[in-house]
Parts: C-alpha cells; structure tokens; sequence
C-alpha cells in the first residue's frame, strides 16, 4: 500500500516533497561553506607569500591579516553556533581593537593574564614515583 499511497498522491506530496528536498540541500551547502575555514587558511597562507617575497609592505601585510583573522574568527563564530567543533584556541591579532588582543609591549602595567602564548598560571607536575608490588 505504501508504494501505491505515493503514487496515488504525488501531486498533493510531491511539490512538498521536492521543496523540503531543495531546502534541505540549500541548507547544508550554507552550512558548509559558513562552517569551512580552508580558504581563509590558504589567503592567510597566500599573504604571508607576498610578504616573504616582497610584493606587499609591513603595513599592508598587518591591515590584510587582521581582515582574515576577523574572517576566521567569524567561521569559528558560526561553528560554535551551529555545535560543531573548533581547532585551536581564541584568533586574536593585536591592534584589531579587542582590549585583551595583546600583552603590553613593555611587558609591564596590567595586561592580560594567562593568554594563547603565556606562560602565568601554567604548571606542570610529574609524579615519577616507583611502587614496587
């Protein structure tokens, strides 16, 4: 009976059936592309070329670089909204307006603590006993 239901009504279900279907495909191509971070990789990639072989300045270089890392920090945005997971830790670039993007230069004052390169409060404990049974 099921095969003969869908025959039989096809052109009640069918245009339901194929805009759910569009939908759905048009869904997880958005999601596929909000969610991939590979081309912002391969242009920050692409940028640090230009710069080792002359092409672009020091100041270019740094304007260019923090467009791609507010790029990236928005496809993590979106892989956190949509539950998948993220690699790596906080994408920060210093002068891109955050307050905690870097410690201070002079390494003095009240800068931010325990950031992705520091070492404040980090510990490590070996326990090297040997129990003899």
């Amino acid at each position: 009976m099921g095969l003969l239901k869908h025959l039989l009504f096809w052109p009640v279900t069918g245009p339901e059936f194929l805009v759910k279907f569009s939908l759905g495909k048009v869904e997880e191509t958005v999601r596929r592309e909000l969610t991939d971070d590979q081309p912002v990789k391969e242009d920050l990639l692409a940028l640090q070329m230009q710069l080792e072989l002359g092409e672009i300045d020091d100041d270019e270089y740094v304007e260019r670089e923090a467009e791609l890392m507010a790029r990236l920090r928005e496809v993590r945005r979106w892989r956190e909204e949509l539950g998948m997971g993220t690699s790596g830790g906080p994408v920060r670039v210093a002068g891109s307006g955050e307050e905690d993007a870097a410690p201070p230069a002079d390494g003095g004052g009240e800068g931010p603590r325990g950031g992705i390169a520091s070492t404040d409060g980090a510990s490590v404990e070996f326990d090297l006993s040997w129990d003899e049974r």
